[in-house]
């Protein structure tokens, strides 16, 4: 009886290109995420916040989106926090619909993250937003308000659809 051992030479990858692949891949979503801020044409939506106390409450089922389209942002999200003047006028949350001032764009490569701020104003108060972006289009918003505790916003970016371009 006569045994023949047959070789297949399988390709397996080492560990040296699946680091590659995958840094290459991290490359791509980052390039990605930094054409969409260029654009000034996204918006975020929340899933989760977390109160300046540190509670964290999930918020996945409402509409909670800070949009921005060139120089224009709208921003309706939910505020659990401390209010420290009271509008009558006021809903509860934090909305506003308006022109976006100081906006700047910070680019931190190295970490594949992106940083964007900017200022805007409702009727009442103003707000400086904080968007930090990382490569592959999570985000966390941090909103400060001249009458609000500060609150922070975790989610997503994504390009503006055609339906919201609409509104």
């Amino acid at each position: 009886m006569i045994l023949t051992i047959f070789t297949i030479p399988a390709y397996t990858q080492t560990k040296e290109e699946k680091k590659q692949q995958k840094e290459e891949l991290a490359q791509k979503e980052y390039e990605s995420t930094k054409k969409l801020i260029d654009s000034k044409m996204y918006v975020f939506n929340a899933t989760w916040l977390t109160t300046q106390g540190g509670r964290r409450i999930d918020i996945r089922g409402n509409i909670n989106q800070v949009e921005v389209k060139n120089n224009l942002t709208k921003v309706s999200m939910q505020y659990f926090g401390v209010v420290t003047v009271s509008r009558f006028s006021s809903d509860g949350g934090v909305e506003f619909d308006s022109e976006i001032e100081d906006y700047k764009v910070k680019y931190i490569d190295k970490k594949k993250k992106i940083i964007i701020s900017y200022s805007a104003k409702n009727k009442a108060e103003k707000y400086e937003v904080t968007i930090t972006v990382f490569k592959n289009g999570s985000a966390f918003v941090d909103l400060y308000s001249s009458y609000k505790n500060n609150i922070s916003y975790e989610g997503d970016l994504s390009p503006i659809l055609n339906e919201q371009l609409e509104k």
